[in-house]
């Protein structure tokens, strides 16, 4: 995301959207009862003429957000303040669909240091990583975005097995797959996975191919099961560090060892959070997305990102999301030990 310009007196950040994770960060950043100010098309009538669809400037106060994991595509609704006069516009209602290349203003009565934070992360380009994990007999391909997972690709190669001579075709078809989506996505690195010697084979032929980074690991399973894998793996986790669904599970990881050995240094679920924060004893923290919506959690996120804490926000996309909402939606690891003589009497 590339932010063009910052007027926090008048509430203004206006910002270009780049890619698919920038329309997610959106997505939790405008909220109801801001204003939107976007480029956009409008049916109006025209004396004489009936409608025709003109490009305008609009200004809405936003009444609701809408997108869909993974798509190009965000839904701004909410009702016109602003536009041109001669159209009669004021009061109508209008959708923004924004795209990636849109450029729009956001303005609140104030910003959150923690939706600024947002903002600012995004702004910072990180690596885009497709994931390969094959075994004799499946196969799975998947983009690593911030907002989780999108698998491209899940196949199973009927026949193939360690003697039946056919480990050439094999290795054919998922090049001729990885060729068609390198073709239509932009990517910085690609993540081989597989046991045994596929991941050399495959390796080898794609790096001369293709003028993307090609790296290669060992796992125990292809398809699916393999992409989970690999998220866990070194590899993985070094090249793609900043990628927020990588950082979330290493941060829930650490969080859970804490829980067994030392839960005095852990807080989950909204209260407990709140509390570990006004003693500024967040070093951590990790929220799903749709817990923002829920009074006095942005102001908890602020308070943590204020003082220094690290603040994730967890897609419903990915795989960390199903574990944190069974501890509440909301978890922090310690900078100390919190006793529970003082989480009571808050």
């Amino acid at each position: 995301m590339k932010i063009l310009r910052k007027d926090l007196k008048r509430g203004v950040v206006a910002v270009r959207v780049e890619d698919e994770d920038d329309l997610w960060v959106l997505k939790n950043v405008i909220k109801e009862g801001d204003i939107v100010v976007a480029r956009t098309l409008r049916d109006v009538k025209m004396d004489g003429e009936g409608k025709r669809r003109l490009p305008m400037t609009l200004a809405i106060k936003v009444e609701n957000v809408r997108f869909q994991p993974f798509s190009s595509r965000l839904r701004v609704h909410g009702v016109i303040i602003e536009g041109p006069e001669e159209y009669g516009l004021r009061g109508s209602y209008h959708t923004f669909n924004v795209d990636v290349g849109s450029e729009l203003e956001i303005i609140k009565e104030s910003w959150d240091t923690s939706l600024l934070r947002r903002l600012e992360r995004a702004s910072t380009r990180g690596i885009r990583a497709l994931l390969v994990a094959i075994d004799f007999d499946e196969l799975a391909i998947a983009m690593l975005y911030n907002q989780g997972v999108k698998y491209l690709l899940e196949k199973s190669l009927p026949g193939i097995n360690k003697n039946s001579g056919s480990i050439d075709d094999m290795v054919d078809e998922v090049i001729k797959a990885l060729i068609s989506i390198l073709d239509n996505v932009r990517v910085d690195a690609v993540v081989i996975g597989s046991p045994a010697f596929i991941k050399d084979v495959v390796a080898s032929r794609l790096s001369k191919l293709v003028n993307v980074k090609v790296f290669k690991d060992s796992i125990s399973n292809g398809g699916r099961a393999g992409i989970e894998e690999l998220l866990r793996r070194d590899s993985v986790k070094n090249l793609l560090r900043e990628l927020d669904v990588i950082e979330s599970e290493r941060i829930l990881n650490e969080f859970m060892e804490l829980l067994i050995k030392n839960p005095s240094r852990v807080a989950y679920g909204i209260n407990d959070v709140r509390i570990a924060s006004t003693y500024n004893a967040v070093a951590k923290l990790l929220v799903i997305e749709e817990l923002l919506s829920e009074s006095g959690v942005e102001g908890i996120l602020s308070s943590v990102e204020e003082r220094g804490g690290e603040v994730r926000i967890v897609s419903n996309e990915s795989p960390a999301s199903t574990r944190l909402k069974g501890l509440g939606g909301i978890i922090a690891i310690l900078r100390y030990e919190l006793s529970n003589n003082i989480r009571s009497q808050l």
